[in-house]
């Protein structure tokens, strides 16, 4: 009797699951050191104490994610009719109090609809039309020709955002990181200034805390449902009963507030 060979077929299926193990374990990695990135800035974040250290933690994340440089701003709560702004570049001050002032930012329509879009916005010079010339210039003069900008919102409103100047490749795993560093830092700015955002007696259920977890494990919500034996539907439920509770804006920033609530401790 003569060992029976492996066909063609069977090399095949070999090598594609093989593949298959390398693209798994490659994901693995990629988030292993995204959630390492996330772990130390929320350590950075934690202990800031005024606004030079929001302004450093700013410039240390620009850095780390390729970019030349960063701000921050909150748009003026009821009450106050100021804005507040930190830029990792003090010499924009003076363009910063030109754009607060300008048509640009009174067009509020065109400004709303713009931050209610994706999470995250890359711009380049191409935005800009023919006849726009002006609206070019105020951006070249800010450095904010190239720029990735993170709308903030809670509660359903969009109340500030982050911005990183010039252009970076950007995985999803590393856009997802950012935008969860962003809304922990502008939380952390909030508090700094004795105006948290709004901060509502909140409690999850036991199977919501399983998933909220999954997720800052870095899960999708097929893997999340894989492995607590429910339907990728019924995990977009219970993420979507977590934002209800928080009024926080997308599943980065859900992550990102129930962290910072202590809601998984």
């Amino acid at each position: 009797m003569t060992d029976a060979k492996p066909g063609p077929n069977t090399e095949r299926k070999g090598l594609g699951h093989c593949g298959w193990l390398q693209s798994r374990w490659h994901q693995v990695i990629i988030w292993c050191t995204v959630l390492a990135i996330i772990e130390r800035y929320l350590k950075l974040i934690h202990g800031a104490r005024g606004d030079n250290d929001i302004q450093e933690t700013i410039a240390s994340l620009a850095t780390d994610f390729g970019f030349r440089g960063g701000f921050m701003y909150e748009y003026p709560r009821s009450g106050n009719t100021g804005w507040r702004v930190i830029d990792t570049d003090p010499g924009h001050r003076d363009w910063w109090r030109e754009y607060f002032t300008s048509d640009f930012v009174k067009d509020s329509p065109r400004l709303a609809k713009l931050l209610a879009g994706p999470p995250l916005l890359v711009f380049d010079a191409g935005r800009f039309g023919p006849d726009e010339g002006r609206a070019r210039a105020m951006a070249e003069r800010g450095d904010v020709l190239e720029s990735t900008l993170i709308p903030l919102g809670f509660d359903g409103n969009i109340v500030g955002a982050l911005g990183l100047r010039g252009a970076a490749p950007l995985t999803p795993q590393r856009e997802t990181a950012l935008q969860m560093i962003a809304y922990t830092i502008f939380a952390r700015f909030r508090e700094i200034h004795a105006e948290p955002g709004p901060n509502r007696p909140v409690s999850l259920t036991p199977r919501e805390r399983e998933v909220i977890q999954l997720s800052a494990d870095g899960m999708t919500s097929l893997q999340i449902a894989e492995r607590l034996g429910m339907s990728a539907r019924t995990a977009n439920q219970h993420f979507d009963n977590i934002a209800d509770k928080l009024g926080t804006r997308n599943r980065a920033h859900t992550v990102a507030e129930v962290i910072r609530r202590g809601l998984l401790d």
